[in-house]
């Protein structure tokens, strides 16, 4: 937890400011409602002249950088920080007497998002509410490194409950979920996947006990929250209601039967827990002018969702694609590299800070493997219970690669940009510390000590290499 949370430190102070994907529009909607304590509205319902989606204060600062200019060429334009900026910063600043930081509120690429990562992070906002929006920017990244801490502590959880509580897998399992460059570099970030990633983790923990322990009324209760705050922190979390659906439903059902017509009333009113929040959010959406459901600007006249052509893209995006097919791949290459693996592994800034290309290949044959290892142990299982927790999992990733790709496949039938993003895989971060996790716990145990070792180096020599790129990048 240290290691972890002084990664998360440095990542959160080394990267320049809003030069993570879409900081400026997720600090905008934070700071519009720590100032307002409103939701920001939607486009449509926006009366004319719409503010803009930064305050004056936030522009000043961005500006006095070059943080926008920088968003995409940080090699040809980096972002400058340096005493001279700085000072006429301030002199601007004091020019402006006090400029406002509540003038805002107009619509930006996050006014869709609900609320809830924006009310954790306006806690680090009012922590440093006096200062400079430099300040209040940097110590929301370090109140964010907390969510990386407890992303690892639910590795830790979610190997011990499944692996019977060896230690030396749920070490390797924590270090993968707070380790990952990826999960270091967004969860010290404005942004609410940093949220987002340690809910699923927690999720998955608290779905297993369900299916373990036959459904403890206060396990269903924790688990059908958990799922509802996702749900408030990101709409990508629907994937996440028939998982939890499946597990109360088995966990359930490995009661003894003449427990469950009791426990069946039980479980529900415990059910509550998720339609209570959920429902709250609608109802206060809704009154807010905006939608309970992401959507997709598809123009006047949006293309039909056709199912052949949607399961070409996927075959596409996996695999090579076949003479007959009308050529759907965004990539050089195919997408399951180029997306999963390359950007999975590490892609920083806007998406424009990349690492050696052979660190990418070694990723994705270090995942393979991993992957075949899994593949086999699964092949050989016998236990229900161990069945029951695959089924769960499963259908947990299932549909949310179902949600994603359904999503980009619809932008771009409508002619819009690609969405997908290897961070969009990190809330199943949990379920890659499980499975090295498992891996470890099924190497002989004289060379266990050795192997999450060999794991925990190779996690701090990428984070060596991306916060070297980082820097070549930004500040060389």
């Amino acid at each position: 937890m240290v290691t972890v949370t002084v990664v998360g430190i440095v990542w959160a102070l080394l990267v320049p400011p809003w030069q993570t994907p879409d900081e400026t529009s997720h600090y905008a909607y934070a700071e519009g409602l720590a100032e307002n304590f409103r939701l920001p509205p939607s486009g449509a319902a926006e009366p004319p002249p719409a503010p803009p989606p930064g305050s004056t204060d936030q522009v000043i600062a961005d500006n006095a950088v070059g943080a926008s200019r920088g968003a995409f060429y940080p090699q040809s334009a980096p972002p400058e920080w340096n005493s001279a900026v700085w000072t006429a910063y301030r002199a601007t600043k004091r020019a402006r007497l006090a400029p406002s930081r509540s003038d805002r509120g107009g619509a930006n690429s996050a006014a869709g998002n609900p609320p809830l990562y924006y009310l954790y992070a306006d806690l680090g906002y009012f922590f440093n509410h006096g200062g400079a929006a430099f300040g209040r920017l940097y110590t929301m990244r370090l109140w964010g490194v907390l969510l990386v801490a407890l992303n690892a502590l639910a590795g830790w959880l979610l190997a011990g409950e499944i692996l019977d509580r060896r230690r030396l897998p749920q070490l390797a399992c924590g270090g993968v979920a707070g380790l990952l460059p990826m999960e270091t570099f967004m969860g010290a970030s404005v942004n609410p996947d940093a949220l987002l990633v340690p809910l699923w983790t927690l999720a998955f923990w608290l779905g297993a006990r369900v299916i373990v322990r036959g459904a403890p009324i206060r396990d269903v209760v924790a688990v059908c929250a958990v799922a509802a705050a996702a749900v408030l922190t990101k709409y990508t979390s629907y994937a996440l209601v028939p998982a939890v659906a499946f597990c109360v439903l088995v966990g359930w059902l490995r009661r003894p039967p003449e427990q469950r017509p009791r426990a069946l009333r039980q479980l529900a009113l415990a059910s509550l827990a998720f339609l209570v929040l959920f429902l709250g959010w609608v109802e206060l959406a809704a009154t807010s002018g905006l939608s309970a459901i992401n959507t997709l600007a598809a123009g006047p006249g949006p293309a039909p969702f056709k199912l052949g052509q949607f399961l070409s893209y996927v075959w596409q995006f996996y695999l090579p694609r076949l003479p007959w097919m009308s050529r759907f791949r965004l990539t050089p290459d195919l997408g399951v590299y180029d997306v999963w693996v390359r950007e999975g592994t590490g892609v920083f800034g806007w998406l424009t800070v990349s690492l050696p290309e052979w660190v990418y290949t070694a990723a994705g044959v270090i995942g393979g493997a991993i992957g075949l290892a899994v593949l086999w142990f699964v092949a050989t299982l016998r236990s229900r219970t161990a069945l029951w927790l695959l089924g769960f999992s499963a259908i947990a990733l299932i549909a949310l690669m179902v949600g994603l790709h359904v999503t980009e496949y619809r932008s771009v039938i409508n002619a819009q940009p690609a969405v997908l993003q290897g961070r969009y895989l990190l809330p199943v971060i949990g379920l890659l510390g499980l499975a090295v996790g498992l891996v470890i716990s099924r190497l002989p145990e004289r060379i266990r000590p050795g192997a999450c070792g060999a794991v925990l180096l190779l996690l701090l020599a990428l984070q060596a290499l991306s916060m070297s790129a980082v820097i070549k990048a930004f500040y060389l």
